[in-house]
Formats: C-alpha cells, sequence, structure tokens
C-alpha cells in the first residue's frame, strides 16, 4: 500500500487517455462557484472569468510572472511561507541539471506527442503532481491545443515511466486556491507542508471515484488531477522562474480550455472554483515520510540516486 515506493511499481509505462463522450454532458449543480463563460463569437477573446467561494486566507501578491495573465486579481495560488531551498539542496536535483529538463520534454514527446491529436504545443512545466494517496512527486507537464500531457520522467536514468493524456475539452472544473486536510485529519498537527497553493483539474462528470479506485495506491483512472509548484521554486534564484510555477501553468490552462471548448463544446460552461483544496488524508504517516523524504523526486541523496 503506502509503504510501497516508486521502485516497487509497475515497471513498465502506464499510459492513460482521459477523454468525453460528446453524448453525455456534464451533471449540473454538482459544484458551486464561478464559471468561465465561453464566447462563440470571438475565439480569442479573452475569457471572462469571476472566481468565488470561500476565498484564500492569506493577503499576498497573486502571479507577477505570469506571461499570459487573464485578469489581474488578488492571489491565487501561493508559495508555503518561509519556504527555502539552498543552492546545494537544489543541485541535488537531477531535474536542475543544465538543460535536464529541456532533453526531459524532448524525449517525452517523441514517445506520446501526436500533432494531429494534442495540436500546437503551448508550453510545458516542472510541477508536483500530488495523488489521491497524498505522495508528492515530480510530473513534466506539456500543455497544448486540446491536451494536457502529464509525464513522470526518470531524470536519473533519462526514462520515460508513466504517462496521462488529459483532453481540455473533458475538463469541466477547476479549483484553485490554498490546500487543506479534512476538519477531523490528524495531518495538520504533524505535517506543515500543506501550507500553500495549488490547483486542481477536475473531469469526473459529478461523479465520484469507485471504492477500487480510492484505495489503489496506482490508479492511473482517478478523474482528477492535481499540482503544486515544484520544490525548486524556493530557491531564491528560481522564484520567477515560470518552469516551476504552478500559476503560470494555470493562467495558460485557463485560456487553452476556453479556446478548446469553442472547438468542442460551444455555448457550455466550465466551472472555476477559488478556495480551499482538501486532500482526503486523515493520518497517513506513509506519506508523510515519503514527501518530507523526497522520495518522489529524483536526487542525489549522499552518494545514492533515486
Amino acid at each position: 500500500m503506502e509503504e510501497m515506493t516508486e521502485t516497487s511499481a509497475k515497471m513498465s509505462i502506464n499510459s492513460t487517455d482521459q477523454h468525453l463522450d460528446d453524448d453525455k454532458h456534464p451533471k449540473e449543480d454538482t459544484f458551486g462557484g464561478a464559471t468561465l463563460e465561453i464566447s462563440n463569437d470571438n475565439t480569442n477573446a479573452e475569457p471572462e472569468v469571476e472566481f468565488s467561494g470561500p476565498g484564500l486566507n492569506r493577503n499576498r501578491p497573486g502571479s507577477t510572472i505570469g506571461r499570459q495573465s487573464v485578469r489581474s486579481t488578488s492571489s491565487r495560488t501561493s508559495m508555503k511561507p518561509g519556504g527555502y531551498k539552498s543552492a546545494k539542496s537544489s543541485d541535488s536535483f537531477f531535474c536542475y541539471k543544465e538543460s535536464a529538463f529541456e532533453s526531459a520534454v524532448t524525449d517525452c514527446n517523441k514517445e506520446y506527442y501526436k500533432n494531429d491529436l494534442d495540436g500546437e504545443t503551448v508550453g510545458s512545466w516542472l510541477l508536483t503532481e500530488i495523488d489521491h494517496w497524498d505522495n508528492e512527486r515530480e510530473k513534466v507537464i506539456v500543455l497544448t491545443e486540446n491536451s494536457i500531457l502529464v509525464y513522470r520522467y526518470n531524470f536519473i536514468n533519462k526514462k520515460l515511466t508513466d504517462f496521462r493524456r488529459i483532453s481540455l475539452h473533458v475538463i469541466d472544473t477547476m479549483m484553485i486556491g490554498d490546500f487543506k486536510y479534512p476538519e477531523w485529519s490528524v495531518m495538520p498537527m504533524v505535517s506543515s507542508d500543506r501550507e500553500h497553493g495549488g490547483i486542481k483539474i477536475m473531469f469526473n462528470k459529478g461523479e465520484e471515484p469507485s471504492f477500487g479506485q480510492r484505495w489503489n495506491p496506482w490508479c492511473s483512472t482517478i478523474p482528477w488531477i492535481t499540482f503544486a509548484h515544484h520544490p525548486l521554486i524556493y530557491n531564491p534564484k528560481e522564484n520567477e522562474t515560470v518552469t516551476f510555477n504552478v500559476d503560470d501553468f494555470y493562467e495558460s490552462l485557463i485560456q487553452a480550455v476556453s479556446k478548446a471548448y469553442n472547438r468542442r463544446r460551444p455555448g457550455e460552461k466550465v466551472t472555476v472554483i477559488e478556495g480551499p483544496i482538501e486532500i482526503q488524508s486523515y493520518a497517513s504517516l506513509s506519506s508523510m515520510v515519503f514527501n518530507q523524504s523526497g522520495i518522489g523526486y529524483y536526487k542525489d541523496r549522499n552518494g545514492m540516486c533515486f
């Protein structure tokens, strides 16, 4: 279960595509929040976004580095207060080696990127995915005109180990805000690692995952995906590097989803909720150890590389 590490997972690449049955519409009235209005008259128009919900807890500036800012508003996601990565700590990440990220994107796209299916590339990022068992892993994210390509790439032996494609037109809800644990969880008392923001992208059409999906730590069909900043953003030299910043990815995603809806689901709306994102973990000692030891990142650990 959770105690198992990456090395005990599947040996072959797990490829998952998420597509939409265009004859079925997402359930309405399932999620509260704001809606992203899609204009049919002008596909290049800036999407009209209103954020609602309980709001965020801290008054801090929003993303000032986004290249495709939708609207100048208050903060959407945030960095963990007091977070810091020294130069020595940053150098231990194999993804931080010269040209490592660029090479990873090239290697990954050679395997699974399809121009006729995905369209032109919008951008690429190195972010942290938080899975349904509360485990953090670094992922290479490539956003295209039609898809989000999510790669698990081994930066040590330079091999792709996992892949997931999410078509943009299947996304029905996006949540953005600070992470939190459930009310009766003991996790806030033993870990402060969730004191930062992120985004949750949902394509479940209002349906909850099955019992089997929830309790399978390697399930690749959970109908949502959650991202946060990569730890390297806490290196003072990288605070404004868009590659590690989930804010920049989110701003680009809003634009791409807007255009995908115009093409595939004209007249429909995607829900955008600003407020706390709940991590459904109650007393997971194994995930705390997994995350605090950085097992989900490829690093040089004093001569041991994993």
